[in-house]
Order: C-alpha cells, then structure tokens, then sequence
C-alpha cells in the first residue's frame, strides 16, 4: 500500500503556482497525493485556469477537497466547517505527510490533524509564506497571528521558511520540532533563459507602442501589494514614450484605473489582467517596479531577476533577501524604503535614461537568481525534507 500525502493551502492557485514541483517530488517518493484548497473564490488565477488546473490533478489521479477555507481570521464559523471537513476526510484517508502553507490552510490542517501528530501516525510540515508578525507589521497582527502560530508550531514536526528574517523568528520565537530555510519555490532559470520573443510583436499584440519603454508590475491587485504607489511614482516619474504594465486581478483593479485616471497617465498604464504568458511579457520590458508592503519571498521578483531584468523593489522582508547583492557593483541601491517616495522616482528616471545601467543591473539580476533562487536548488532542499520525515 502506497503512502498518502495531503497538500493543505487556501486556495487552488497557491497549489497551482508554488506546489506543483513538490507534488512531483513527493510522486517520486513513491506517495499517493490528494490536494485541499478552496477552488472557488480566493484565487489570484483566472475561474478558467482553476477549473483547467482541478482537471488535470484529477487526471494525474489526485482527490480533490474542495475547502472553502476563508481568508479572515473573524470568520470562524467557516473555519469550523473546514476543520470538520478535514477531521472527516482524515479519519478515513490516514496520511504520513500533510504539507500545509498560508496562515489560514495551516491553521486549518494542524488543527485537524492534531490528534494524528500526538500519536506520531503523521509528520506535519507547514510552509509558512511570510508570517503576519512581521517586523513592522500591525500591532493587531503581533498580539493575534504571534500567539496562533506560536500555539500551531507545537503540532509542527518542520516548518519552512522562505526568509532569512521569518527563519530567525521561527527558531527564536515558536515551538517546531525542526526549522529550515529554503528559497522559495526557486525559478527556472535555464527556462526563462531560454525563452525568446519578437519584443516588437509582443508590444503590438498588447497595444503598447513598440517604441516606449515598458515598466512592469507582476501583482495581484489587493491593498498589501500597494499598486497605488507604483502608479504614483510613475506618473512622478520621466514618463514620456513609457508605458507602466500591470499584469494581475483583484478586487483594487476599478479603484486603480481611477487613480491612473485622476493623475491624468491612463493611456499611459495598461492593466493586463492575469497572463498566461508571463514569462514572455518580462522579455518585452525594460524595467520592473515593485512596491509591495508585505511579502514572503516573491516569485515575481525571481521572475524577474531570471528574465535579466532591473529591478526596483520595496525595502522589505523577502524583497530584501532577493535585491541584497544587486546594484552593489554600479552603487545602484534597488531597494527603497517605503517612505520614500521621492527616491522610488529618482532611481526609476535613472533607468528610464541609463539604458546602459539598465542592462548591467539585469545581467547582475540573472547571476545572482541562478546562484542563489534557482528551482533545483529548491527541488534539493525539499526533497532533502520529505526523506528525512520517512
């Protein structure tokens, strides 16, 4: 009889877009998967795309939970519901791993699976994404998510980290039995290297004009990823034969194209929406903006760092363990306070109109996400964990 692994995450597109390599790791390892995560609302993909992803889990032979786990800590109700509905699945589908990530799939899984890690039937591995505790976060968040996942990570065997700044909390601060760092979901750096574009063709396919500069934000457009900002440092910005790419979905996306609007820049920022060719709209710009207020360590910035792109970028957790190195060589700091609004335009006209320092800071951006983010560094380090919890 095979082994059973569970894969617990809010949402279908947090498994769709950072687990589909563990999903083949753990196959490797000889373990039958079933997937829980809410496949109806809560997702940064399009309907279609999580419709298209259930299928092909359930052709590669994967149960589905359909869990409508809620994104608000004050819903408990729905997250009673949850925790019943996991508890009922486990009671007949006994697991040896359960990897569960994002605070509230974690919350969830733990929970439920409490009485099976108590008599050691299941190793439980949580992926945290970035704790909400974070350094600078709301007081609210210190005195609630702190005390939640210091109470979980007694029913944690390994909790993963993807940030120097989470990792140095989990060890000094919560209950685990093991802590590791791994970056990410690390990229594919040879992939994305190879991928070649007519920029041209790709510019006029997405009604930019083939001559304007492409600034890009890869962002799902929800208030902690502070799009606003990037707007308002744009349109600050030398911004004449540019144009600001903004490739996401949220529920922010009307209140955005009004900003856009008021500061009279809307023919000059394109919402592109969610992209399934994004790995080629980062070959077609020139220069990616970044102003997140809270982050894990984001994929986006991999992304691109890999396609050679410069980078600014918010100075915050995750940002920072990504954009460290770049720059050092060209005293080109890419991180920015986020205060500092003045400075994000400063250093975004510098690459507008140093064509030259663009591509040194991209090539700079390449080296180091293969040196340090690359996905088989990442396929390593987890499947190092998975062998170790056998």
């Amino acid at each position: 009889m095979k082994m059973k692994a569970l894969l617990v995450a809010n949402s279908a597109s947090m498994i769709d877009h950072f687990n589909r390599d563990n999903i083949k790791i753990l196959k490797s390892l000889g373990y039958d998967i079933d997937i829980a995560a809410n496949f109806q609302s809560g997702n940064s993909s399009s309907q279609e795309r999580i419709n298209a992803f259930s299928n092909e889990l359930k052709e590669d032979g994967m149960s589905i939970i359909d869990l409508p786990i809620p994104r608000s800590i004050f819903s408990i109700k729905d997250t009673l519901k949850c925790i019943k509905t996991l508890k009922n699945y486990l009671s007949s589908n006994p697991c040896e791993i359960i990897h569960c990530q994002t605070p509230f799939g974690g919350l969830v899984a733990r929970i439920a699976a409490k009485k099976y890690f108590k008599r050691e039937q299941t190793k439980v591995i949580y992926f945290a994404h970035g704790f909400h505790f974070f350094k600078g976060a709301p007081l609210v968040n210190k005195l609630v998510y702190y005390h939640i996942e210091k109470y979980l990570s007694k029913y944690t065997n390994c909790l993963i980290t993807l940030n120097n700044e989470d990792y140095t909390s989990a060890i000094e601060l919560l209950d685990a039995e093991t802590v590791r760092y791994v970056p990410g979901i690390g990229v594919d750096c040879d992939y994305i290297s190879s991928i070649t574009i007519d920029k041209e063709a790709k510019k006029k396919e997405l009604g930019i004009p083939v001559n304007n500069k492409v600034i890009l934000n890869v962002s799902e457009l929800i208030p902690r990823k502070n799009i606003e900002q990037t707007i308002n440092v744009f349109a600050k910005a030398h911004n004449t034969d540019c144009t600001l790419l903004i490739c996401g979905k949220g529920a922010e996306l009307n209140k955005l194209k009004e900003l856009a609007e008021g500061l009279g820049i809307a023919d000059k920022v394109l919402f592109a929406g969610y992209r399934t060719d994004i790995l080629e709209i980062y070959k077609a710009c020139d220069i990616f903006l970044f102003t997140s207020r809270q982050e894990g360590l984001p994929v986006s910035i991999m992304q691109a760092m890999a396609s050679g792109l410069p980078v600014i970028a918010s100075d915050i957790r995750g940002n920072n363990d990504l954009l460290t190195e770049s720059g050092k060589d060209y005293n080109f700091n890419c991180l920015v306070p986020l205060d500092k609004e003045d400075e994000f335009v400063s250093k975004l006209n510098q690459l507008i109109c140093n064509t030259e320092l663009s591509k040194d800071l991209g090539v700079d951006n390449k080296i180091i996400c293969k040196e340090k983010f690359d996905i088989k560094i990442v396929h390593r380090l987890m499947e190092k964990i998975y062998r170790n919890l056998l």
